[in-house]
């Protein structure tokens, strides 16, 4: 892969941006989330208590119930259940044994009295007769408030309508109403008109055996009296006073029904700031998002609901509850607290409240936090492709100029500029400069070689060769013997120029293989100097030690010997006679630096930096000595090994040779 396409993988980790943005917008959405259901269960508990302390004695001990509803009029009695559609989703429902008789029971009452409406399925309808028996039929049992009792036996002869008395005294309770036949079975719509009313009623469905001479085959209905309940308006002003505001409260048994109920939410006037705020489907999908998962579609609940049903109703503990509106986008929070008199639970407060302003703010606040994060997330995403595109061009640049520099048969034919950047790339294209000045020079360095060895061996190969000629022609002993002692000179003058040739590669193994030894540099400079005088009788030589006592380093005093031949042989080679050659030995920042001086001319230009090349030389004139370029590379092989930097630069008479001493190890 190129280089902007690994930077724009890796770029992909910056995702974690987002996702710990999203991470920490949960996080904020949990603690609002959380303080928000604190409040409204605070407010339920404290509704709680202050029922159970004020208005227990109107609540109802924890027992079957039948529920009566509050009709906003009287049900026309007519057998059909058109008047009773309102509470079609609270039907209490009994069923038979072997399920095949089911009834759904429902209760209203008003100012004119009790209605109970029995909706009964059926395979088919036996009508009572004189002769056989009972058919299908009902019975009664009510509990008066003053206890008493009394039973009503409902078996019509044919379908219409229908009038009773109970058997208790007076005939209590008088009942009326209508059987009405159905497809699936029949319905029976009934009133208590009496102001007594009953504060409890079973009932029992008999389906009779039309081959049974009225034996009953199947009943439903609830096993025993149950009690019946309706909404007490004493409770509701308490509910009333004890619920914050923009919020719905109930007070319900543990099987849901409910005593009491208040609704304060507020409405949001048409037009206003508020209205516009209502929650939408996105803003619902990103808050389930939040909580890592869908919400439950909880139950239409009103101020008029007779029956509260989901997981929150009937729990022995607080509850909190989030939930869907079915069919309506927004949030609901619900929460519940029990009702506990005298240890005993005898209900529940809940309370619900409109989650969409905590849902739009948390929708906007997430979404504003992820799209500052995916802005961030792309604008470092566009540096780096930019940093990676500008770092790929010059890689591409430097590329092109180094495939340019060197022609097709391997000759550098352009040198780079050395780049200015101080980054790695830019280290890389001054070293690519420089190797491939290096190599230019090597090869300019082949290209004269051999000239140079042509001009080397051309006056031993003429000596030996004159010599030959001269001796085939020559019979004079004393010319002979001239003649072959000008052979041998032109033969050893050949074998120094090959030894000097390997002489490089020999004392490079030799560098590798000597053991580094500590030893007296002063010692050693003082028997060199004094040797050097002895054999350069034509040079004045001059030794300036700057530090008494000895000065040991780590090196070979061999190899070291051998530098000082080469920078002093270079030292007599171009100094005038009787010239000056000064060796000096200086201690600066704990570095030794060692000179050597020589009166001459000065170097010329551009060679202090090729000087200690291989096969680099300066001299012009023909010599005895063989001089390939060869002795001050040597010296600085030698000046590597003991670590230090050697170099030449002119002075004002003449060239000075310096070595500095990188590592010293020692002492004074």
């Amino acid at each position: 892969m190129r280089l902007r396409t690994q930077l724009l993988l890796l770029s992909l980790v910056l995702l974690v941006l987002p996702l710990a943005a999203w991470q920490f917008a949960r996080q904020v959405e949990q603690t609002l989330r959380d303080g928000h259901a604190r409040g409204l269960l605070d407010s339920a508990r404290a509704a709680a208590q202050v029922i159970a302390s004020e208005t227990a004695p109107l609540l109802p001990e924890p027992a079957p119930v039948l529920y009566v509803h509050a009709p906003e009029r009287s049900p026309y009695l007519d057998g059909y259940a058109d008047d009773w559609s309102q509470w079609q989703s609270d039907r209490q429902s009994f069923a038979s044994a072997d399920g095949q008789l089911q009834v759904a029971f429902s209760a209203a009452a008003d100012s004119d009295g009790l209605y109970l409406l029995l909706e009964v399925h059926n395979r088919e309808q036996v009508f009572s007769d004189p002769v056989r028996g009972h058919g299908d039929h009902v019975e009664l049992r009510l509990v008066s408030a003053e206890g008493q009792e009394s039973a009503v036996r409902i078996a019509p002869l044919a379908p219409g309508w229908i009038e009773a008395r109970g058997n208790a005294a007076g005939g209590w309770p008088r009942i009326q109403g209508y059987w009405q036949p159905r497809g699936d079975g029949w319905t029976l719509e009934l009133q208590l008109p009496d102001q007594r009313r009953p504060r409890a009623l079973g009932f029992q469905v008999h389906d009779s055996d039309r081959n049974g001479h009225g034996r009953i085959a199947r009943s439903a209905g609830p096993a025993e009296i149950s009690k019946l309940i309706q909404r007490i308006p004493a409770l509701d002003h308490a509910l009333a006073r004890l619920t914050p505001a923009d919020t719905r409260a109930w007070l319900s048994l543990d099987d849901g029904w409910v005593l009491a109920a208040a609704d304060r939410h507020l409405p949001r006037p048409s037009g206003s700031a508020l209205a516009s705020r209502d929650a939408s489907w996105l803003s619902t999908l990103a808050f389930e998002a939040l909580l890592s998962g869908r919400l439950a579609t909880g139950q239409q609940r009103r101020a008029n609901t007779a029956r509260l049903i989901g997981p929150d109703i009937g729990v022995s503990e607080t509850a909190v509850r989030w939930h869907t509106r079915a069919g309506d986008p927004g949030i609901e929070l619900t929460v519940s607290a029990p009702v506990i008199v005298d240890a005993q639970r005898l209900g529940a407060v809940v309370m619900s409240r409109s989650a969409d302003d905590l849902l739009e703010e948390s929708t906007r606040a997430a979404t504003r936090l992820l799209l500052s994060s995916l802005l961030v997330l792309a604008l470092i995403a566009a540096v780096l492709l930019g940093f990676a595109t500008l770092l790929s061009e010059r890689i591409r640049r430097l590329s092109d100029l180094a495939e340019a520099a060197v022609g097709a048969d391997g000759r550098v034919v352009n040198l780079l500029t050395a780049p200015r950047a101080r980054d790695e790339i830019g280290d890389l294209g001054r070293s690519v400069a420089a190797l491939l000045q290096r190599l230019n020079e090597h090869q300019n360095y082949l290209r004269t070689l051999a000239d140079k060895l042509a001009h080397e061996l051309r006056t031993p190969l003429a000596m030996i060769r004159s010599s030959l000629d001269n001796l085939e022609h020559s019979r004079d002993p004393e010319d002979i013997a001239r003649y072959c002692r000008r052979a041998n000179e032109g033969s050893a003058r050949l074998n120094r120029i090959f030894q000097a040739m390997s002489q490089a590669a020999r004392i490079e193994d030799s560098i590798r293989g000597e053991p580094a030894r500590p030893f007296d540099l002063h010692r050693l400079l003082s028997e060199y100097v004094a040797a050097c005088r002895n054999t350069y009788t034509d040079r004045r030589f001059e030794l300036a030690l700057a530090e008494p006592g000895p000065v040991t380093v780590h090196g070979s005093a061999d190899l070291f010997a051998q530098l000082l031949d080469k920078l002093v042989d270079n030292a007599v080679d171009f100094s005038p006679e009787d010239g000056r050659i000064g060796i000096s030995l200086k201690r600066r920042n704990g570095r030794l630096t060692l000179r050597v001086e020589n009166q001459g001319p000065p170097l010329p230009d551009g060679m202090a930096e090729t000087l200690f090349d291989s096969m680099v030389s300066r001299r012009q004139g023909r010599s005895d000595n063989v001089h390939l370029g060869l002795g001050l590379h040597i010296a600085r092989l030698i000046a590597d090994y003991h670590g230090g930097r050697i170099r030449a630069f002119s002075t004002d008479d003449g060239v000075c040779v310096e070595l500095g001493l990188a590592s010293v190890k020692g002492e004074r």
